[in-house]
């Protein structure tokens, strides 16, 4: 029952600033989301590699700011090209890359994999999050209540009455209860949201509402696998209840791409 004091509490206080900067508009989002994506690349560093291995830790951190900031800036500036955020993610992958190489990395191949991991799955998802603003303040908030439902719903559900195991050697906590609880909560407040907000049609934000749902799932469960790997309960401990930065956004990562790329396609 304390655990779950604590991590209401530490809830609490992430919403309360995520809305808060949302309210504010996109460049105090921008601001707050930069040392939690330098702090994510962090953690994801250290499961990756450990102490060990790979570039430095502070390369990998100087690595996810630079890109949230190239992505970032397509909100903020008309004449920047987004391609010059991928021009920039590029090289610098092929810098870090080279540096490996030529170190004398016992494993380039899988020193490599962890750089795309790191750009790829932490630095872009933060970097474009400032761009659901382009459908308005509303959009951003309610992608984030809805990342928010399906949490809730899936933790409050799955341990209420979940039995049945998702994903055991993954994710041992994992039911499909928990998952149904979540989705079921999601499209309810989804379709809470389109009887307010018109920018999107009730079909739109349902659709939205499904995507958040299941990639949110898959968010976590990757994360859980890369925490199984390196042997670790959680990916850090920023977050009293909650572990690490990753531990709160796992679901994050795979949501934000896909729901901007739902919504250019259809609007």
């Amino acid at each position: 029952m304390r655990e779950l004091g604590v991590r209401a509490m530490t809830g609490a206080v992430y919403v309360a600033l995520t809305l808060g900067a949302a309210w504010s508009g996109p460049f105090t989002t921008f601001l707050l989301f930069l040392p939690v994506c330098v702090i994510a690349m962090r953690e994801m560093h250290m499961l990756y590699w450990g102490e060990e291995g790979g570039p430095p830790i502070a390369w990998s951190m100087m690595l996810g700011a630079t890109i949230h900031i190239s992505l970032a800036m397509g909100i903020f500036d008309d004449e920047w090209n987004m391609g010059y955020a991928v021009a920039i993610a590029f090289l610098l992958v092929l810098v870090t890359a080279t540096w490996l190489m030529l170190r004398g990395d016992p494993d380039p191949a899988r020193s490599l994999g962890g750089v795309l991991v790191l750009v790829l799955l932490i630095a872009m998802p933060f970097g474009l999050l400032p761009h659901l603003f382009n459908w308005g303040n509303w959009m951003f908030i309610s992608f984030m209540v809805l990342l928010w439902t399906n949490d809730t719903g899936a933790y409050l559900v799955g341990r209420s009455i979940g039995r049945t195991k998702l994903l055991p050697s993954v994710s041992p906590k994992k039911t499909i209860e928990g998952l149904v609880g979540g989705i079921v909560l999601t499209l309810a407040v989804a379709w809470l949201i389109a009887r307010n907000q018109a920018v999107l049609s009730l079909q739109e934000w349902l659709t939205v509402g499904g995507i958040i749902a299941v990639t949110s799932t898959l968010g976590d469960l990757l994360e859980s696998a890369f925490k199984r790997a390196a042997s670790v309960k959680d990916s850090g401990n920023v977050l009293p209840g909650h572990g690490g930065i990753l531990d709160r956004f796992d679901g994050f990562f795979l949501a934000v791409p896909s729901v901007l790329l739902y919504l250019h396609l259809v609007r």
